[in-house]
Order: C-alpha cells, then sequence, then structure tokens
C-alpha cells in the first residue's frame, strides 16, 4: 500500500468515527445545593463534630511565614496534633526531633513553649487579656480553625446570638457578642460549604472592630474510619495583624481512645504550675 493511499484510508476513518463540526468538551456545571434553614445547617455540620467522641490525632508537615522585627521568615516543621473537645489541644512542631514551638490546653489553663526564647507562656482558659498579642498562633483558636467545634453549644457563651448570611457558596453562620457598650459585634463566623458534604470550609475570628484576627480555610476533607467523621487533610490559616501564615498537610487522621483528658499528652506543663 503506498504512503498516499494510506493517507486517505486514515482520513476516511477518521471522518466515519468522528462526528461532523467542530467538537466541544461537554462541561458539567458544578450548582450549589440549596441553603438550608440555619437550624438544619447548623445541625448537618455539628452531627458531623459530634461523631468526635474520643481523641483524635493528626500528624503531617506545618510550613508558613511570619513576621519578626520587619522581616518575614519562612518555616517548615513536622506537626503532630491532638485534640479532645472540647478544650484539649496539645500541637507539637518540631524540626528534625527537636521541638521548635508547642502550643497546649486543658480545661484550665492553655501555654505556648517557644525554642527561641527558650521559655513557656501560661494562662487561664477563659482570659484572653493573658494571651500576648504578639502572639500568631492562639491555643483557643485551634479547634476553631480545623472545624472541630461544635457551633450550635455557642449559644450558651456569653449570650451570644447567631444569625445566618447566604452567598454564593456558601452558608455563613455569624456569632455576635456584646462589646462593653451593649453593641452586637461579630466575634466569629463559620462557613458552611453548598456542596455535599456541606462541612466547614472557612472560619474567621474578628475583633471589636470588625478587622479579622484569623482565618482559616479548609479542604481535603475524608472520613476517619468507616463510621468516623470526616476532617479535613488541608488547612491554611493567616494573621494578618501580625503577617503570619501556616498551612497543616495531615498525613494521617486516627482515633486514640486511650489518650483521655488526664493523658501527659494534655497535662499542664510543670513550668506552668504555681
Amino acid at each position: 500500500m503506498t504512503m498516499s493511499r494510506h493517507r486517505v484510508l486514515v482520513g476516511a476513518l477518521l471522518l466515519v468515527l468522528l462526528p461532523s463540526g467542530c467538537v466541544t468538551p461537554t462541561v458539567v456545571e458544578r450548582k450549589p445545593l440549596p441553603a438550608l434553614t440555619m437550624v438544619d445547617a447548623i445541625r448537618v455540620s455539628d452531627a458531623n463534630a459530634a461523631l468526635v467522641t474520643a481523641t483524635v490525632r493528626a500528624a503531617g508537615s506545618v510550613d508558613g511565614h511570619f513576621t519578626q522585627e520587619g522581616r518575614r521568615r519562612h518555616y517548615r516543621l513536622d506537626g503532630v496534633l491532638f485534640f479532645l473537645a472540647p478544650d484539649f489541644v496539645r500541637f507539637d512542631l518540631k524540626k528534625l526531633g527537636d521541638r521548635q514551638l508547642l502550643f497546649g490546653s486543658n480545661q484550665e489553663q492553655f501555654w505556648i513553649y517557644n525554642k527561641q526564647d527558650d521559655e513557656y507562656f501560661c494562662g487561664h482558659q477563659g482570659d484572653p487579656e493573658e494571651m500576648p498579642p504578639e502572639l500568631p498562633i492562639r491555643p483557643d483558636q485551634i479547634a476553631d480553625a480545623l472545624g472541630l467545634r461544635l457551633i450550635g453549644d455557642m449559644r450558651a457563651a456569653d449570650g451570644a446570638e447567631l444569625v445566618q448570611r447566604v452567598v454564593d457558596d456558601a452558608q455563613q453562620i455569624l456569632i455576635l457578642v456584646r462589646d462593653v457598650s451593649g453593641r452586637p459585634v461579630v466575634e466569629k463566623e463559620y462557613w458552611l460549604d453548598r456542596y455535599p458534604p456541606r462541612l466547614v470550609r472557612r472560619v474567621v475570628f474578628r475583633d471589636e472592630n470588625g478587622v479579622v484576627e484569623m482565618s482559616s480555610e479548609l479542604s481535603g476533607y475524608r472520613r476517619v474510619e468507616p463510621d468516623g467523621p470526616l476532617l479535613p487533610y488541608e488547612m491554611t490559616a493567616e494573621w494578618p495583624g501580625s503577617e503570619a501564615r501556616m498551612r497543616f498537610s495531615v498525613n494521617k487522621w486516627g482515633l486514640v481512645p486511650q489518650v483521655g483528658p488526664t493523658g501527659p499528652q494534655f497535662a499542664t506543663p510543670q513550668e506552668c504550675l504555681p
């Protein structure tokens, strides 16, 4: 068979197999689900968070930057997080096995260890005035930043009021509290995805003037254990005021029920005891 005849046959075959005219790839438009009532939206989100009935552990890599004396400094560390609802947190950041930062809390206290200064900062739960303003990562915000708080429980916190705002892709649950003058201000925002399975995609903390203190983006949700919760495998948090950013890429979540509230992971460090 000559080369020219071969080309003719191939061309004829393509004409038979391909439809006439230009072929446009089919684009499936992803549409958000209908908005739920605020009560139902909170119920769906809290039903997932409520499955965290024991301590959970996450291990992965942590990278980001912070600003010190006007200079941006980057870091990449190994991170291990323990969480037991509602207030037990341990977030240990190490480099080559050497601890660089430690954030922890239990029902009574919280603490931060910084290797650079080789010292602990300690405070008491419910007393934000004890938290140093220059600290970018706050132990009391870690559970919120990972979408692990029960939103419905916040109604009882300091007489908070919950309202809803619906946008294109999310249902924003706004937590309103009263300032010293009695004026309602937005303290937190939980953005619930309007795509299945309707989980927390963004969390925002604001100060009394409405300025963003911290925001986190959550993605890569996967189920932990067959009947366990869906937990995020990617969390990116930013603190605009201190020009800090942190990304926690989780390699594995796991349930560790053997770690209880009295476990060493949540014990107040000796440095914080009177």
